[in-house]
């Protein structure tokens, strides 16, 4: 192979390699166990395990279709934050009744704190409500909101517009306490219903697959798509200043109050942020083979 197609060989290589994601975390949830994850709440469940679906083709539910639920799992894996974060997972939220609630929620928390739930109801298994610790060491919600009060001010939590149905809600770090900070950061407005109420099992509910994009220069993406769709852009690289560890844990949330609803996760992936083609190119210039940066090194503390 002549010097010049080889080094175009060896860059495409390279170049191949640098746009791979790491994968950190891969569950699907569909078994009778889920290693590696810890059940803080009683309400969450595995389907499969339940006898509710058959094995190989459960789900998380995080919540049944009761009133008054908390619930939150988590992940047991560490995540390194250097560079970046992306979650995928589908999620499904269905019920009998005509109108559902509350919600669910990603929940990112710090690597080193002992993880313990937030409030019920409006605030997702996340944020504070009023007497009610949010979550420990919370750094970031993500908020899947059927009924619309993750955004809302009300029963303690900070910041908000108001009630917004079937949004997609950010809520911030906690405070000096449990009781304090999960503030607002931004959020969608209503998207349309993307729960499914009188709806006798999943089979007529409609599944979303959510891809949650964090990368290291604090510009978050949100975005779905349904099954056979095309990938829909919600939030689109908001800029935001919050701040993490230089490893972090997460899990899902949900709550109910006076309404309910089945809320289920499967199909979980986390993977680094792929690095961006321009970072990756190697350039042949006079034959001589230019090797892109490297990535940064973990450090203590980095931003999200």
């Amino acid at each position: 192979m002549a010097p010049r197609k080889l080094l175009l060989a060896l860059a495409t290589a390279l170049l191949g390699s640098l746009l791979r994601a790491e994968m950190y975390v891969s569950t699907n949830f569909t078994g009778t166990s889920a290693p590696g994850w810890t059940f803080v709440t009683t309400a969450a469940s595995l389907t499969a395990n339940t006898g509710t679906d058959p094995a190989g083709q459960g789900w998380l539910r995080l919540t049944d279709d009761k009133t008054w639920q908390q619930s939150f799992v988590y992940c047991n894996t560490a995540l390194p934050t250097a560079a970046g974060l992306v979650f995928t997972f589908d999620f499904v939220v269905w019920g009998a009744a005509t109108s559902l609630a509350d919600g669910l929620a990603l929940a990112v928390f710090d690597a080193a704190v002992t993880p313990g739930a937030g409030g019920y109801g409006g605030s997702l298994g996340y944020a504070q409500r009023t007497g009610i610790n949010g979550l420990a060491g919370g750094i970031v919600g993500f908020g899947f909101d059927t009924f619309g009060n993750f955004s809302n001010p009300t029963e303690g939590r900070i910041g908000g517009p108001g009630l917004v149905k079937n949004a997609i809600s950010i809520r911030g770090s906690m405070g000096a306490t449990r009781l304090d900070g999960y503030q607002y950061v931004t959020g969608t407005s209503s998207l349309g219903s993307f729960s499914t109420g009188n709806a006798d099992s999943r089979d007529d509910a409609v599944v979303h697959t959510v891809r949650i994009t964090i990368p290291t220069d604090k510009k978050i993406s949100i975005e779905w798509k349904i099954p056979d769709g095309e990938w829909v852009k919600l939030i689109d690289k908001y800029q935001c200043s919050l701040t993490c560890p230089g490893a972090v844990k997460f899990g899902f949330t949900a709550g109910t109050g006076g309404l309910s609803s089945n809320q289920e996760i499967r199909n979980l992936s986390v993977t680094s942020v792929p690095e961006p083609a321009g970072l990756a190119l190697a350039l042949i210039a006079a034959g001589v083979l230019m090797i892109p940066p490297r990535r940064p090194g973990k450090g203590s503390h980095n931003t999200f």
